[in-house]
């Protein structure tokens, strides 16, 4: 038994390299089967709502808003014959350039290039779909994210492994990464988005740059390291727009270190800088290839932009959507810990290994080394600095902090290797109650962490099959070499106790998408039953998925939120006058920007935005001749001059418009009615808390028949000494009054402070007055169910939104309004609320207004 242990130990002695595999093969199986357990919907057991989030196959949507914009542009790709990205091409200058004419429409926009999410995700889909044809586009851009977070682990393994020698270490810090809060659900399967080629291209860039200097003695290796690196670099403007953030610290790293290499005397000062222009110049090029000079030179600049993120848009005098876009919020400090690596003591664990990489023990003798020092730092602090401009940023911390987290693992074991006798009394205790400690609070979720999934078995055998070949080799490893099992076992719980905690919080992991088949089916009505031309006007969040489905022109969406149109897609939401509303809605699907714009006749008479917001609402309702009247009269524009702005305003060719409500827009009601009451005159400075807005706040119910009279109960308030019911009887006449209860049971009837009661039975809707100086209502909608039973769905309504356009929509069904009409509805699963609850109302524009 002997003999066979030490033949075992010494085949993985003698093949290191088949170790290393084994090691990178586990690491990026874990990393996919953490990010597959979306497809499982475990964030359901019910299999109608399963069904509801997935595809005809069983396939689930996508999980975010986002990713159906690259879908789009991968479909178009396809479609194109590999030639573009575009919806069709148009003559710009006399070229022939790829445009995309739904998204903000009109007029649309250029489509650009394809990017390296599409060029993958089409490459996916050609091999899976080549032997299985149910396989759709969708399905492969599903699995991106995943499968290219399989590389996530390697260069982090090597860079870690070259700086400390150790193995533990590399498999601690990549454990640490993929299973970061911040970079799991963005890269899980299913957010086929760019933020997994926003972290894996500079990881790879990083390794190449600390090998090249690694090499720095060999300048034939190293030059070679480093035009992998600029390569890497002119790859990266395909993958995100940010490519920038790792060229220039990648500029700063080069050229310091090439001075500490001139003040040290340093014999390989040439073949650094040698190694440096390559890189650095190399990567210039390439990059100025793709995006031309002029996006070069902006891109490395972008820094400077970059300090102001939060503060770009206040000046244009519009409202600045991106305030309301939580991505963007200005993270706590305690934030920034959960989302970077879990917990403080991680962070610790990070910043002290960035320290301690100034110490090498790759040789028998311990040595200065500053290079990786020196980058991580800079990496870090650019970090940190970005994390504070936004949310969405924290993730870029979790590299660097991931591979101070290994060094600092891999730097302990050596320290425990070479200094036995000087530290067993502090780290082997220290060690030992730490692994215990997480052993007890994480030790049930091993199993879960070792199979967070079965969805993909192949990555599921493979990753055992690593792990139990290693735990093989480790076994033996100790029994073989009895002198240093004790060693070897503290450096197997200091690695057992550094990842257990973050491992455990990634599974299980699940998320429910946006997009179903209730929403597909009215998006299909939409792109079936509507003319070539249609519009779709809705708020900006769900508008990617608007465009991929219905492949009809949609407003705005999450590529151009920050735009006029969230004042007027929210003013023509929260107004009360219907013609206003339509006046809006017709501008905005016929002539887009154009009254409004930059260089419009409005904004240069009056060089105020407000001043052109105000003529715009006064002459929207009317029609064009009384427009006109105002325009002359009041405002002494000319003939001329007025026609060309009720060319835009009073269209006589119209595209046609639908109108989209959910559920969730009731929710964030607070955010579309405070754009669409945005008082223009106050300082752009003004926080969003000091503007006006509405909300509503849903309530539940229920409701009865007694002796032929409807009772419905609300239930409006509840503390420990008391109760209060709302309760309305409908016979002949509505009754409502308030219940107060106290916790004897007895009970006081009080007049409710409500400002009007709105109420839908079935087809009918009543509206009552109940306290002329209430400042909220109550919405209740009622339908029979059976006789004797009723479905009540009830909501708290601000006073400036309970006669707007969207309650009259949304809760009532078009109740009040002669030219918005409901044409389509359907279930939204996505959010509680009324049901059916995705509702698509055509806008009927009429001739009159051209009167």
């Amino acid at each position: 038994m002997g003999e066979l242990l030490n033949k075992v130990s010494d085949f993985f002695r003698k093949n290191e390299k088949i170790k290393i595999i084994l090691i990178i093969l586990f690491i990026g199986m874990m990393s996919f089967q953490i990010r597959a357990q979306t497809a499982d919907m475990a964030f359901t057991d019910n299999s109608y709502l399963q069904e509801m989030f997935s595809d005809e196959n069983g396939r689930m949507y996508l999980t975010a808003l986002d990713p159906y914009y690259y879908l789009r542009m991968t479909e178009n790709y396809v479609n194109s014959g590999y030639s573009n990205v575009g919806e069709t091409t148009v003559e710009i200058d006399g070229e022939n350039v790829p445009y995309d004419t739904i998204q903000y429409a009109p007029p649309g926009r250029e489509a650009g290039s394809v990017s390296a999410l599409s060029i993958v995700t089409v490459l996916v889909y050609s091999i899976w779909n080549s032997f299985d044809s149910t396989v759709t586009i969708l399905n492969a851009a599903f699995w991106v994210p995943a499968i290219m977070s399989t590389l996530l682990g390697i260069p982090v393994f090597f860079i870690i492994r070259r700086n400390t020698s150790s193995n533990i270490g590399g498999l601690v810090g990549s454990l640490i990464l993929i299973s970061s809060p911040s970079l799991i659900y963005k890269t899980s399967a299913g957010f086929a988005d760019t933020p997994i080629f926003e972290i894996l291209p500079l990881l790879f860039i990083v390794w190449m740059i600390m090998e090249a200097i690694h090499a720095q003695d060999n300048a034939k290796k190293s030059g070679i390291f480093g035009g992998i690196a600029a390569i890497l670099i002119g790859l990266y403007p395909m993958m995100w727009s940010g490519w920038w953030y790792a060229f220039d610290i990648t500029a700063g790293f080069l050229v310091l270190y090439s001075i500490y290499e001139y003040i040290t005397k340093s014999k390989n000062l040439k073949n650094v800088i040698k190694t440096s222009l390559i890189t650095l110049f190399g990567g210039a090029v390439l990059v100025s290839i793709s995006t031309g000079l002029s996006g070069f030179i902006s891109g490395i600049l972008s820094p400077v932009g970059f300090t102001v993120i939060n503060e770009a848009t206040r000046i244009t005098g519009w409202p600045n959507v991106y305030t309301t876009v939580s991505e963007l919020a200005i993270p706590t400090m305690d934030e920034i810990i959960e989302n970077s690596v879990g917990s403080i003591w991680l962070l610790i664990a990070g910043i002290s290994g960035i320290l301690l990489s100034f110490v090498s023990f790759r040789h028998e003798k311990r040595e200065i080394d500053i290079k990786y020092a020196l980058y991580l730092t800079l990496w870090l602090i650019a970090t940190v600095y970005a994390a504070t401009k936004g949310i969405r940023f924290v993730a870029l911390m979790a590299p660097a902090l991931a591979i101070g987290i290994g060094i600092f693992t891999g730097q302990i074991e050596n320290i425990i290797k070479r200094y036995e006798k000087k530290v067993e009394y502090i780290l082997y205790p220290v060690i030992g109650i730490l692994s215990l400690i997480s052993l007890y609070k994480y030790g049930g979720e091993i199993l879960n962490i070792l199979i967070p999934t079965t969805y993909v078995p192949i990555a599921l055998y493979l990753s055992v099959i690593a792990l139990i070949c290693l735990a093989v080799y480790k076994i033996v490893d100790i029994i073989s070499e009895k002198g240093n099992a004790v060693k070897k076992c503290f450096g197997i719980l200091l690695a057992v106790m550094m990842v257990l905690p973050s491992m455990a919080a990634a599974v299980p992991f699940y998320t429910a998408p946006t997009m179903n088949d209730g929403w597909m089916n009215s998006l299909n009505w939409i792109k079936t039953e509507t003319p070539e031309n249609s519009v779709v006007t809705c708020w900006w969040d769900n508008g990617h998925i608007y465009t991929w489905a219905t492949r009809k022109m949609v407003t705005f969406d999450g590529g151009s939120q920050n735009t006029p149109r969230a004042y007027w897609v929210g003013r023509a939401f929260s107004t009360s006058d219907e013609d206003l509303s339509v006046g809006i809605l017709r501008m905005l699907a016929t002539s887009g920007d154009n009254a409004y714009s930059d260089d419009s006749i409005l904004i240069e008479k009056t060089e105020s935005i407000k001043e052109t917001v105000d003529i715009l609402n006064k002459i929207l309702p009317l029609t064009r001749t009384e427009a006109k009247t105002i325009l002359v009269n009041e405002y002494g524009l000319t003939d001329a001059e007025s026609e060309e702005i009720l060319d835009s305003t009073h269209p006589e060719d119209t595209n046609p418009d639908y109108l989209i409500t959910y559920n969730r827009m009731t929710s964030i009601a607070s955010v579309w009615s405070m754009f669409g009451n945005w008082n223009f005159s106050l300082p752009a400075s003004t926080e969003n808390s000091d503007r006006e807005m509405g909300y509503y706040q849903q309530l539940s119910g229920s409701a009865q028949e007694i002796n032929g009279t409807t009772v419905i109960y609300i239930p409006l308030q509840s503390t420990d000494t008391y109760s209060i019911v709302n309760i309305i009887e409908i016979d002949s006449e509505i009754r409502m009054a308030n219940a107060v209860i106290d916790s004897d049971g007895q009970a006081e009837m009080q007049t409710p402070n409500f400002h009007k009661l709105i109420l839908k039975i079935d087809e009918n809707v009543y509206e009552e007055e109940i306290n002329a100086n209430g400042d909220y209502s109550e919405i209740i909608r009622l339908e029979k169910l059976s006789d004797g039973t009723y479905q009540v769905y009830a909501w708290i309504s601000s006073k400036n939104l309970e006669n707007s356009v969207y309650t009259k929509l949304h809760f009532l069904d078009g109740y009040g309004l002669e030219k918005i009409s409901l044409e389509k509805e359907s279930v939204d699963p996505t959010s509680s609320g009324l049901q059916p609850g995705f509702k698509v109302y055509s806008v009927n524009y009429g001739t009159g207004y051209l009167n």
